[in-house]
């Protein structure tokens, strides 16, 4: 018998004992023999449908159950867990009152009706359930603490002290409860009992300091300013190397426009060795998020990160740092530079590998992203990025095969729903159509477009594809005018437009969009200026259609020179729709 059997059988064989045990006083004088061994045939198959799943199958057995005897609390108990899984509470909640009335001391009653009750926002009705489950169970700690956290998520704060209060009563000081009580207190904007609260763990626990910096943050943030800085003088003077004291006042001092002693203390504790980096790391980064905020400039910050940076030139955590300074200076070159740098400290921090393969799509170098991305696929193999960024090169190389390899492998480990498996999706259609398998090259694209109906560039070379075939032109017209509303001025989208309406015979407005779309486009295309000669001739302006053909040839791409010339030399047939 296997491992998973074995465990299924022994639940089984509990529940039975356990349902036989709590039934059997009403149903030794209401159930005859045969009727409680059906009974507790069929309960024994609810719960067996119910571990496996088949929630549908086990509900007609509890049912069945309640049929052949209404008295059981384990039935209703059952049934109601797997109703709850449900948005309709009512019933639920009806069979747990009823069972809980049962067997008023069993505690998975109770806690599954509380459950229920915290569900349905009937706050107070729970939390008068585990009174009952405290009274009934004094040395359960997460009872109290579960209360106070009901009572705390409808702020009402003093209920929730009182229930901490019973806590302590019972258990004794508790570092983590008085501190959550001071938070109460200080809610209730009580700050003299909040620092009472503190004040207990500072004299329980006079070696820590950090009791007294949580006491000087709760006067300093209530306008009790002198008590706050006395408190943190008092750190400062016990322990010299406090950071997290010494930062504190230099945010104080800097909120009252004391620059110089704020500045004074933040270097005093960057250049201090016995002061956690970790520490003036996570500093920095606040000043550096909030910089705006507090009217510094991102240069300015970057000062303290440098004072940082010369004196642990081998901390990877400033160098970190150091990475996002460059970045948000648009220093991306030195950003590259750090980045490679961490890599090579540590090649197993894929954070870093991401954030280095993203930098280097962003520069336009292809080639580094190519060589690092097989390294990083090296170290993580079932991280999607790094194929995705393997396969750009690929592409614009024109090497589709080559680039098929890595895409096919990464969208199976992408996540369903996220906008990179939607990219994979993109390149996918992109190398489809390159190949010619264009039912299946579309196939992506709807895909894409599950995820994001607003992908502007797939909208755009969707539309432009149906519309070279001549394909569902009224879809393709919706799609590219998504996409002209979200980008107007993009010329390439007004080209596809004023294509997609050529195709529908729409002339006059075609030419509208053509000439937008040279007018928006810094550099026009010859197959741009082709378009506009094929939409000119059809509006009936043939001598300048065959001047914009002449231009088309000039500037040359993708256009096909003997076809144009035929267009010169034949013009274009009054139902040619191409």
């Amino acid at each position: 018998m296997s491992v998973t059997k074995r465990l299924v059988l022994s639940v089984l064989l509990f529940l039975f004992a356990f349902n036989s045990f709590a039934d059997k006083k009403e149903t030794e004088h209401i159930l005859t023999e045969d009727q409680e061994t059906q009974f507790n045939y069929v309960f024994m198959e609810g719960v067996r449908c119910k571990i496996l799943g088949d929630l549908k199958s086990a509900i007609t057995y509890f049912d069945q159950c309640m049929k052949l005897y209404k008295g059981s609390a384990a039935v209703r108990y059952e049934l109601a867990s797997i109703l709850a899984l449900g948005d309709d509470l009512t019933l639920p909640l009806q069979l747990m009152r009823e069972a809980v009335k049962l067997e008023s001391d069993n505690i998975w009653y109770k806690l599954l009706l509380a459950n229920i009750l915290q569900k349905k926002s009937m706050i107070d009705e729970a939390c008068a359930v585990y009174d009952e489950l405290i009274a009934q169970h004094p040395d359960r700690e997460d009872f109290y603490l579960v209360e106070t956290g009901l009572y705390t998520s409808v702020e009402k704060w003093e209920k929730a002290i009182e229930v901490l209060d019973r806590h302590e009563a019972r258990f004794g000081l508790n570092e983590s409860v008085t501190v959550e009580k001071a938070k109460l207190y200080a809610q209730l904007k009580d700050i003299k009992k909040a620092s009472s609260e503190i004040m207990k763990l500072v004299k329980a626990y006079p070696e820590k300091t950090d009791y007294l910096g949580l006491l000087a943050e709760l006067y300093l943030s209530n306008d009790e300013e002198k008590k706050g800085l006395q408190v943190l003088e008092k750190v400062v003077k016990k322990e010299p190397d406090n950071g997290f004291a010494q930062l504190f006042m230099a945010d104080y001092y800097y909120s009252k426009g004391d620059t110089v002693e704020s500045e004074r203390l933040l270097r005093n504790v960057l250049v201090n060795d016995r002061v956690d980096n970790g520490l003036k790391v996570q500093y920095l980064l606040k000043l550096l998020v909030n910089q705006k905020e507090l009217n510094l400039s991102v240069e300015k910050v970057y000062g303290y990160e440098r004072i940082l940076l010369e004196r642990y030139p081998d901390d990877l955590s400033v160098r970190t740092l150091n990475a996002d300074f460059l970045k948000r200076m648009n220093q991306l070159d030195l950003c590259v530079k750090e980045l490679e740098f961490l890599i090579s400290k540590d090649p197993d921090n894929f954070v870093v590998w991401e954030e280095l393969l993203l930098m280097y799509n962003q520069i336009q170098d292809t080639a580094s992203m190519y060589e690092k991305g097989l390294e990083c696929l090296r170290h993580f193999p079932n991280e999607p990025l790094p194929y995705l960024m393997v396969s750009l090169p690929l592409l614009l190389e024109r090497n589709i095969d080559g680039a098929l390899l890595y895409l096919k492998r990464g969208v199976e480990l992408a996540e369903d729903g996220t906008v990179i498996k939607a990219q994979f999706y993109s390149y996918l259609g992109d190398c489809y159509y390159e190949q010619d398998s264009v039912d299946l090259a579309f196939k992506m694209y709807d895909e894409v477009l599950k995820i994001n109906p607003n992908d502007v560039l797939v909208l755009n070379n969707y539309s432009y594809f149906l519309a070279l075939r001549g394909e569902r032109l009224e879809e393709a017209e919706e799609m590219i005018s998504r996409a002209v509303s979200l980008n107007p001025n993009n010329g390439t989208f007004l080209d596809t437009y004023a294509w997609v309406l050529f195709k529908r015979k729409n002339y006059s407005l075609a030419k509208f969009y053509i000439r937008s779309a040279i007018e928006d486009e810094q550099s026009v295309s010859g197959v741009l200026y082709e378009h506009y000669g094929d939409i000119l001739y059809m509006n009936g302006e043939k001598e300048e259609a065959v001047k914009m053909w002449q231009k088309a040839m000039q500037v040359g791409g993708d256009v096909e020179i003997d076809k144009i010339v035929d267009k010169i030399k034949n013009g274009l047939p009054t139902d040619d729709e191409e």
